[in-house]
C-alpha cells in the first residue's frame, strides 16, 4: 500500500514539473512594456522653476511619473505653506548647499523733492508729505499704482530705479495742479494705502 501511494505522489510531482525551470512564470509580456526608460532620459539632479507673481500659499506638490513599465502616475504630498514667488522652487536628487541667512534688505530713504520724502523698508513705502490725497488708481501689465497727490508745482519728469522687490521703479510726475507718483511694481499685489501723521503709507500683501 505504502509503495502505491509514494507512485502516485512522484507521478503527481511529474506532471506538474515545468519543461525549462530557468524560464520564469510571469514573462515580461505580461508586464506591460518594460523598457530601459531611465536610460532614455538625462538623470535628474537640480531643477529650478518660478512661481507666478500672485502666488502666495503652496497647497500641495503633484508629480508625475513615468514608471518601468511604461504606465503614467500621479504623487502628491501636501505643503501648507506660505511661498515668496520671487524664490525659485529647487528640486534636487543630488544634494545642494543653502545659504545659512538670506542677505539682509536695508530700508531705503528717497528725497526726489523738498516736499516729498519716499522711505521703503521691505513690502512697506511711505510718502512723507503734507500735501492732501486726490485719489489713488491700479492699472495692470504693468502692475503699478498712482497716487495723485495735490499741489500746484512745476518740475521734470523723475524716474528712480530700483529693482529691489516688490519696486521695480519710482515715476513721479507733473500735472499742473496736482502731481502722480506712479509705483512700479514687479508682479501682481493687493494694496491699500492709509493716512497717517506722516503722510501716507502704502502696504503691499
Amino acid at each position: 500500500m505504502k509503495k502505491v501511494i509514494v507512485v502516485l505522489l512522484f507521478f503527481g510531482l511529474t506532471l506538474i514539473a515545468r519543461d525549462n525551470p530557468f524560464k520564469p512564470v510571469v514573462s515580461s509580456q505580461n508586464l506591460g512594456k518594460a523598457t530601459n526608460i531611465s536610460g532614455a532620459y538625462k538623470p535628474l539632479k537640480v531643477e529650478k522653476f518660478k512661481l507666478p507673481s500672485p502666488s502666495r500659499v503652496m497647497k500641495k506638490v503633484k508629480f508625475e511619473i513615468l514608471n518601468v513599465d511604461g504606465t503614467i502616475s500621479e504623487v502628491s504630498f501636501s505643503v501648507n505653506k506660505a511661498v515668496d514667488w520671487h524664490k525659485d522652487i529647487i528640486i534636487s536628487n543630488i544634494p545642494i548647499k543653502f545659504q545659512d541667512k538670506p542677505k539682509k534688505i536695508e530700508p531705503k530713504l528717497l528725497k526726489p523733492f523738498k516736499f516729498l520724502t519716499i522711505l521703503i523698508d521691505k513690502n512697506k513705502l511711505l510718502l512723507k508729505t503734507k500735501d492732501p490725497l486726490i485719489r489713488q488708481l491700479f492699472f495692470s501689465k504693468p502692475y503699478k499704482i498712482a497716487i495723485d497727490l495735490k499741489r500746484a508745482v512745476a518740475f521734470y519728469t523723475k524716474i528712480i530705479k530700483l529693482k529691489t522687490p516688490p519696486l521695480e521703479k519710482i515715476v513721479i510726475g507733473n500735472h499742473g495742479k496736482f502731481y502722480r507718483v506712479v509705483l512700479r511694481l514687479d508682479g501682481k499685489y493687493r494694496y491699500k494705502i492709509k493716512k497717517n501723521s506722516n503722510g501716507y503709507l502704502v502696504e503691499l500683501f
